[in-house]
């Protein structure tokens, strides 16, 4: 089995595992996990749903949530109103939510972000090269990045990002 066709099957084991698991209701979702020792995020330069080209280092000086899903993950699916609500409920322009899309089409993506009513930034990763970099092995996963460039957090799986855990964890990376 080559490598491409090793990885794509332990993926999609990965995610079976997840959906078993979470509709059996013992898993109640993923958890921020401190990174330690802190060391600069990996460089992101990807286009937006209009065509702009994002870099994260352009975004120095800001706390930073990526997410990265799919549209057919059904927990990224269920995740991204929470994620909603902690854009509204920070209304602070220190802080910036990307959601970014792996390796599905601008079309599709497009119709998922209306219908989700999503408010921040959607980025298009059509070929994994960001997810590759982040070491994204199972969605949804998301990274927080602080105001220098440092990677701070890592969640893997699905977070209630307006839960008052998650949202203090927000709130205490932006302050350093």
């Amino acid at each position: 089995m080559n490598l491409f066709k090793r990885s794509y099957f332990l993926n999609l084991i990965q995610v079976l595992i997840l959906l078993v698991f979470s509709s059996s209701g013992l898993v109640h979702g993923g958890w921020l996990e401190v990174i330690l020792p802190d060391h600069p995020a990996p460089s992101l330069v990807l286009q937006d749903l209009k065509g702009n080209q994002v870099r994260i280092s352009d975004l120095k000086g800001k706390t930073v949530l990526l997410n990265f899903w799919t549209t057919w993950c059904p927990p990224c699916i269920e995740e991204m109103p929470s994620l909603i609500r902690l854009k509204e409920a920070m209304n602070q322009s220190d802080f910036v939510i990307l959601a970014i899309n792996v390796e599905e089409g601008k079309r599709r993506v497009s119709k998922m972000a209306a219908r989700l009513k999503l408010t921040f930034p959607v980025l298009l990763d059509p070929n994994r090269v960001a997810a590759n970099a982040w070491e994204v092995k199972v969605f949804p996963s998301s990274f927080l990045v602080d105001g220098q460039g440092r990677l701070r957090y890592k969640a893997i799986g699905p977070v209630e990002w307006d839960s008052d855990e998650a949202a203090s964890i927000v709130h205490q990376v932006m302050q350093q």
